[in-house]
């Protein structure tokens, strides 16, 4: 189903593309004191993975590899090539001497009408955006493997160099994703694609998980027994449909980044021969939920809830069929919402200023004589604001985005400023 899928999405011309998470078994790339490059890179390719699902104008997203094992540089550049991808994004991390910091960009050529340069200029801008580490530039790499030998166009990612260790440990940031240090890269990523795709991206931080019939983490029972439909406004580009006269089980599975609860959504296709039983069987921590829907009645071409629970490290939801209920069952695609995501937290307590014309004040007791800390997005301090009561921040020259104001005698005591 999965070969089949991203067949269906080349022949109809939708937007498709193949990630190359760089290294792993036993070549670990960059090797940090806490962690090696493979492991890295891998998180961020499934984390990127998971964002580009939530894009309904991109269609399918592939690995290279999905674990911790070889795979050739040849055998890259053929599963693009043999596939027929639209872009190709190989995603790595740097190493030198422990000293040096930065983020690089690499493509086939530096003509502004190479596609490859249009694409990886947008990434590079995003990258240093999410770490504000030194800005590198965008390289010619013609000399690399998976650039030159990829027929669709081609990028190479440097996110960071691993080994750095002076000032902090780059190492240490990624094995214990302080700060969301790898969700940060993915999200740049995610945000640089869309915008050179010219499509809407999701928030960041929102936690959403989201497994479409496309993705790999979805299966049938049998794939002789479904079929693929495009019609009744399916999620991304088609949904997968079969008979539930002889009963059936589609699956969606999935790791969790972030244990915990997460309301449950579901997505299938309007149409007149739905089926008006089919059951959802929900794994989580404390056993399995089956939650049963009409999908005749309860129309289709939205999200419907399922119900909250709590995951711990994966989860698995499957389809099941009904054989007193005939009619068409549709697995098209399922997602996991935090209940209180970064979207919901910013609109509580959020002050928009613009940049440079205004200025945010937080404000504080008269006799407040501690100091206000200006944080950005990473957790890195940008400000520090003395003072006798209430402060001003005057952010000049600041990059748009959410900043974070404490209070150094009250940490819990902070405001989320957005600058436009």
């Amino acid at each position: 189903m999965y070969l089949f899928n991203l067949l269906f999405s080349i022949l109809f011309g939708a937007v498709t593309i193949c990630l190359d998470p760089g290294h792993g078994g036993t070549s670990t790339g960059a090797i940090g004191e806490y962690i090696y490059e493979k492991d890295v890179v891998l998180q961020v390719a499934f984390h990127l993975q998971n964002m580009l699902n939530q894009v309904p104008g991109i269609s399918f997203v592939a690995l290279t590899r999905d674990g911790d094992y070889n795979v050739s540089l040849q055998d890259r550049s053929d599963y693009a090539n043999s596939w027929g991808f639209d872009y190709f994004i190989s995603i790595h991390e740097n190493a030198l001497n422990g000293s040096v910091q930065g983020t690089e960009t690499f493509c086939y050529s530096l003509d502004p009408s190479d596609v490859s340069y249009q694409l990886a200029v947008p990434v590079q801008n995003r990258l240093v955006d999410c770490y504000e580490y030194t800005d590198r530039g965008v390289k010619v790499g013609d000399f690399l493997h998976v650039i030159r030998e990829t027929e669709m166009p081609a990028i190479l990612g440097e996110g960071s160099f691993l080994d750095y260790n002076l000032n902090w440990n780059e190492s240490y940031l990624y094995a214990y994703n302080v700060n969301d240090h790898i969700g940060i890269q993915s999200w740049a990523y995610t945000r640089a694609i869309c915008e050179f795709l010219g499509l809407a991206y999701p928030a960041y931080g929102n936690g959403v998980i989201l497994i479409d019939n496309m993705s790999p983490g979805f299966m049938v029972d049998d794939s002789l027994a479904w079929s693929l439909e495009s019609s009744g406004s399916p999620w991304m580009l088609n949904c997968a449909s079969t008979s539930v006269e002889s009963s059936r089980i589609a699956s969606w599975a999935s790791k969790i980044p972030v244990n915990g609860p997460y309301n449950v959504q579901s997505w299938w296709t309007k149409g007149f021969n739905r089926s008006s039983s089919v059951c959802y069987r929900i794994h989580h921590s404390d056993g399995y939920t089956d939650v049963f829907v009409d999908q005749y009645a309860n129309g289709g071409g939205q999200w419907v809830p399922l119900g909250s629970f709590v995951f711990d490290g994966d989860c698995l939801i499957e389809l099941i069929g009904s054989e007193s209920s005939p009619g068409n069952m549709i697995a098209d695609a399922v997602k996991l919402v935090p209940p209180l995501g970064i979207e919901e937290q910013i609109t509580t307590d959020l002050m928009v200023i613009q940049n440079p014309a205004s200025s945010f004040t937080f404000l504080l007791p008269p006799s407040f004589i501690g100091v206000v800390y200006i944080y950005n997005s990473i957790g890195r301090k940008i400000d520090t604001l003395y003072g006798t009561g209430s402060r001003v921040w005057i952010p000049e020259n600041m990059p748009s985005g959410i900043y974070f104001a404490i209070e150094s005698q009250n940490l819990s005591s902070s405001k989320l400023v957005y600058i436009q």
